[in-house]
């Protein structure tokens, strides 16, 4: 029976390091095959894409066919969702550098301002891309819902980011699995979390319309 058991463990381990492995390689790959640039915003979508299917309970996704679908369908919309994000990251760190150059209660008025919309940016990206998989919003929906959610259940953004932070520093520490772990790791985690949450807030919603 503890024999049966253990092997059973063993093969659960070497699955999902191999799934690891493998969607953390398309990632690179299609990231790649995009320049980069162009790449790394739909081949992150296919792989929340894939991570949510798994974290729904769909282990038997077919990795490299959804993950290629999901790449194509989503090629224009992920850049424009990457290209947002770049100009809204950039928008806050010059605001927040050029209003602390300036003395005067106006300007550190701002500065605090600008100090607000950056934390705002940083919850809404921690729940962004789960919201996108999942909810298939428009673009701007699903940043305005990301934020919703971020707001709304603080403890579980916390342990979101305290998730992302073990998540870094062991990849600090270990970074001979960045090859095999690399971002999907985290992807997988920060689903997980982003799907409780998810989870939740529908319930309270539930209780609500029955109250």
């Amino acid at each position: 029976m503890q024999m049966g058991r253990l092997l059973t463990g063993v093969l659960a381990f070497c699955h999902w390091v191999t799934h690891f492995a493998l969607l953390n390689l398309m990632w690179a790959g299609c990231t790649l095959l995009g320049g980069v640039i162009f790449g790394i915003g739909p081949s992150t979508v296919a792989m929340y894409s894939v991570t949510r299917e798994v974290v729904t309970g769909d282990e038997e996704v077919k990795l490299f066919s959804h993950f290629w679908k999901t790449f194509r369908q989503e090629f224009f919309r992920a850049n424009g969702l990457a290209v947002i994000l770049i100009f809204l990251g950039l928008l806050c760190y010059f605001d927040l550098q050029f209003f602390r150059q300036f003395e005067g209660e106006v300007y550190h008025l701002l500065s605090y301002v600008m100090v607000l919309a950056s934390l705002s940016f940083i919850i809404m990206l921690v729940y962004l891309l789960p919201v996108y998989v999942h909810f298939r919003l428009t673009i701007f929906q699903s940043i305005k819902q990301a934020l919703f959610i971020g707001f709304l259940r603080p403890a579980n953004l916390v342990i979101s980011v305290v998730t992302a932070l073990t998540t870094y520093y062991f990849f600090i520490y270990f970074p001979g699995f960045i090859p095999l772990f690399g971002f999907t790791l985290f992807a997988h985690l920060n689903m997980w979390l982003s799907m409780k949450c998810f989870t939740e807030i529908e319930e309270m919603k539930m209780e609500q319309k029955a109250a």
